[in-house]
Parts: C-alpha cells; structure tokens; sequence
C-alpha cells in the first residue's frame, strides 16, 4: 500500500472509559489504518471492535472472522465464526501489569461504499505476563451488510473499562 498517511481521528485514554470511537471516514480515501497502542484494562480482557454507522456501533449478530491465533510459548491456533456481534482486535490483556498492553494495526476496506460489505485485514501483539511471552491475532474480518461505514468502535470484550491507550485512524491517500 502505497501513498502516505492522513491522521483523522485520534482519541488518547488516560482514565476509565467503556469505548473508544474513531470516526470520519467517507469516500475521500479508497483505505483507512487504525492503530492502537498502550492499550490497557481495568480486568483481564480482550479488546473488540466494532464498526459504527452513522456514529453508533452496530452490534448485530453480521461479523464473521478468521484468525490465526500466535504465540510463542505454544503452538498456534486457526479461528473463525460466523454471526457474532464483535470481533476481538487482541487477544486477553492483562490487568494491572506494566509490561502488558494491547498493541495492533488493521487496514479498513470498503468503509464508504454503501453497496458494499466493510472489511477489516488486522494484526495484533501484546506481552502475555502470567505466561511470560508474545501472543497475538492475525487475520480479518467482515461486516456483512452492505451499507456504508463511517467508523470503528473499540471496547473490552466483557464490559470492563479502557484504561489507558492511544487509538488513531489515518486516511491513506490514494
């Protein structure tokens, strides 16, 4: 992918939050990059996203993903489903442990095409420290309704807050 990047939503965590939006995308770039680093929780959990229309979430049973599942202390594991309501972006990060923080990039497809599906390409890394080694997810995923969408919603898989983090949606000009 070529070209250079457009920095259009930026949202830094430095206290307890739900959710973090980034929003702003419509037809002036073909892809966008999301990148999110530092991120941490308040409890054990993963970190999901979501794609939202017109500003709120959607979370309809209409993601379906497949991932490898990497880790360096075990062998890696293929996943998918089909109709769930989110898609985890990380795997588990660990609560209350410096070292650990969810860390990942994903590449946004078809976001403005209102007769297409959105599609996500992610890839994502942290320190697990109650195993004391890298894991993380590569894969992607797809909204499967064909209507246009203006941006990403990430939030812990379970309910917890975000504690700290840096999330970011860059344009990549065509």
């Amino acid at each position: 992918m070529s070209g250079s990047l457009k920095l259009i939503d930026e949202e830094v965590v430095s206290s307890n939050t739900a959710t973090v939006s980034l929003t702003g995308i419509n037809s002036t770039y073909d892809v966008y990059k999301v990148v999110i680093s530092g991120v941490k929780v308040s409890s054990d959990d993963a970190i999901s996203i979501r794609v939202t229309k017109s500003g709120s979430a959607d979370d309809s049973a209409n993601y379906d993903e497949a991932k490898l599942y990497i880790k360096a202390d075990a062998s890696s594991t293929n996943g998918g489903a089909e109709n769930q309501t989110q898609i985890d972006f990380t795997a588990t990060v660990d609560a209350d442990v410096a070292a650990s923080s969810g860390n990942g990039v994903g590449y946004l497809f078809n976001f403005s095409n209102s007769s297409e599906y959105s599609y996500v390409s992610y890839e994502s890394a942290h320190f697990q420290y109650n195993d004391n080694t890298v894991r993380g997810f590569i894969g992607g995923f797809v909204h499967t309704v064909a209507s246009a969408s203006d941006g990403v919603l990430f939030k812990t898989n379970t309910g917890q807050n975000i504690t700290a983090g840096t999330f970011r949606l860059y344009g990549i000009s065509k």
